[in-house]
């Protein structure tokens, strides 16, 4: 019995994966246990889990991939701070601070949870890391041939965009661009400008460009960026994120675009603010998009190779992965279901399982891990009643969801990326607007310009949406937006962004309890809402005591399991 762990941590969502005899078994995001949204630094508390839970020690550890080259990373941006003093002086100050408890000291860290010798430590280049994290969700029948890996990101060992080619266990740098002009760091300065939270509120202003107008993309294309492909440059005096740790844009920016936006102007829907961040998030968006398509078109033909993936963080902009997945020379293309920095513990891993000549890691799954209730525990029964056993609730469950109800749901294990699949969700009828509206504005308290996820069945996805099957298995995990048919149901209208696109997760697991719902259903019942199962701004729930607070706080009365229908005991 032999172990792999690969580790991200130190920046954002730091996490671990492990691998039992070259099988992907466990995904543990730190925040699951910290209880922290985006829990960073060293991940203690999912590594000490997953010690005790598999008595994981020396012996029976392969290796221990970390996601990046702590030691570059640190020095580029600290090299780059240096050729400005002046204006860089608070971020070099706090670049020498994040030398003293930043990833350069992870040996020393794990130590504290495992020891291990020190030859079964790997450091991982970190796009490498995201390119072998989309890698092992590539289909299998793809994973021997050469694939084209795009890694679009914010910064990564001083890099900002890479390109790839793996074959077997081969892999090679095509192209790679350097901090600071950065794709991903350029969408976070709009978000940060708009009021949202950096490497947290970018989803937002995504949402905000349904509402917009193109009116600075023009201005943004002549004046700020430089695109000669595969190659971009930024005019670095509209930002500041190459010499401030507190401010993604520069004054120059602020003298042209206006005062900076407060998230709550823009949450009211209506006036200068929200107009105003609605046009540069749908300016910016193209812009994004435009990059991403001629960096991939490039690559295409550059190489021959036209089975592709994306990741690293631009690749969670699932706009632009529609986009994307429409360009004619793309035979086939992979969006792993968590391309930012947690997912990257996947790739680590999976180089640390090639690095001896084996194939990559394939998962089919999306779901790993093992459920924390304990149904018989004394304290899941002070919490929770049952109303069902699961061999006699679909009846209850039927008659509850077509009702208006609005239902938490917890089967099996977590899911492996940042959204909601049905086994850490909420869900109602998508064909109920009042339940759909108390769901998503009464219940998770969620901003009425951003949109929803329905869940389907394949046969009604492929009716009512615009499917690409050159992406098909990225729907599973809702990688990317969808358009709706000319004569999508208006019945289901609830489920459409004012663009009239989607973000579809198509369930295909037959053993899922919502597939045989749906099915039950059909006719009658065919879209549900998802919703990640938690309070807004915390984490997705982890065990029993989760779900109750989260219950509690949210309203929701009601929670299907693995073991029957169950509700809040108040």
């Amino acid at each position: 019995m032999n172990y792999i762990l690969g580790v991200s941590g130190y920046f954002h969502d730091s996490s671990v994966c492990l691998l039992k005899n070259g099988q992907m078994i466990e995904f543990v995001k730190e925040e699951s246990l910290t209880r922290i949204k985006g829990s960073r630094g060293f991940p203690i508390r999912s590594l000490t889990f997953l010690t005790t839970k598999y008595g994981l020690c020396n012996d029976n550890i392969d290796y221990i991939a970390f996601y990046e080259k702590p030691l570059r990373g640190w020095a580029l941006t600290t090299y780059n701070s240096l050729a400005k003093p002046k204006r860089s002086f608070d971020l070099l100050r706090s670049q020498i601070k994040r030398f003293w408890s930043g990833p350069i000291h992870f040996a020393g860290e794990l130590k504290k949870v495992i020891r291990v010798s020190e030859n079964k430590l790997i450091f991982v280049p970190h796009h490498l890391s995201h390119a072998l994290t989309a890698l092992a969700f590539a289909p299998s029948q793809l994973q021997n041939n050469a694939l084209l890996h795009f890694v679009f990101d914010g910064v990564g060992d001083g890099n900002t965009t890479s390109i790839f080619i793996t074959q077997k266990n081969d892999a090679r740098i095509l192209f790679q661009q350097d901090f600071p002009h950065s794709l991903g760091l350029f969408y976070s300065a709009v978000t940060d400008y708009c009021g949202f939270l950096v490497n947290e509120g970018e989803y937002k202003l995504m949402a905000l460009a349904a509402f917009g107008k193109p009116v600075y993309y023009d201005f943004l294309r002549e004046h700020i960026f430089n695109i000669e492909v595969p190659k971009f440059e930024l005019d670095m005096s509209w930002f500041d994120y190459d010499v401030s740790p507190e401010r993604s844009y520069s004054d120059k920016w602020v003298n042209k675009f206006g005062p900076p936006i407060l998230e709550d102007e823009i949450n009211k829907m209506n006036g200068d603010s929200f107009q105003r961040s609605a046009d540069l998030a749908l300016s910016s968006q193209l812009i994004l998009e435009e990059v991403v398509n001629s960096t991939i078109d490039w690559g295409i033909k550059e190489t021959g190779i036209k089975n592709i993936t994306i990741s690293g963080g631009v690749a969670q902009n699932s706009l632009a992965m529609c986009s994307a997945s429409k360009i004619a020379s793309i035979a086939s293309l992979t969006i792993p279901p968590s391309p930012g920095d947690s997912g990257a513990a996947i790739g680590a891993a999976n180089f640390a399982k090639m690095m001896g000549g084996s194939k990559s890691v394939h998962c089919r799954k999306i779901f790993f891990g093992h459920s924390q209730l304990d149904f018989e525990s004394p304290l899941f029964q002070d919490m929770f009643c049952q109303e069902k056993s699961f061999t006699h609730m679909d009846e209850m469950l039927d008659d509850l969801i077509s009702s208006g109800e609005i239902i938490c749901c917890y089967f099996g294990g977590n899911e492996i990326g940042p959204r909601a699949l049905c086994n850490r969700s909420i869900i109602c009828a998508a064909n109920n607007e009042k339940s759909v509206q108390a769901l998503n504005l009464e219940i998770k308290k969620r901003e009425g310009f951003r949109p929803l996820a329905p869940v389907m069945l394949r046969a009604v996805a492929e009716t009512w949406f615009e499917i690409n099957q050159k992406v098909f298995d990225c729907y599973r995990w809702m990688a990317l937006t969808t358009m709706a048919k000319e004569k999508f149901p208006v019945k289901y209208e609830a489920v459409l962004h004012v663009d009239r696109t989607a973000r579809v997760q198509i369930l295909d697991d037959e053993m899922h309890p919502l597939y045989n719902f749906l099915r039950r259903n059909s006719g009658k019942i065919d879209m549900l809402v998802n919703t990640s199962f938690n309070v807004a701004g915390d984490p997705i729930v982890f065990d029993a005591i989760d779900c109750y607070v989260n219950m509690s706080r949210l309203g929701a009365n009601y929670i299907i399991t693995d073991n029957g229908l169950y509700s809040l005991r108040l």
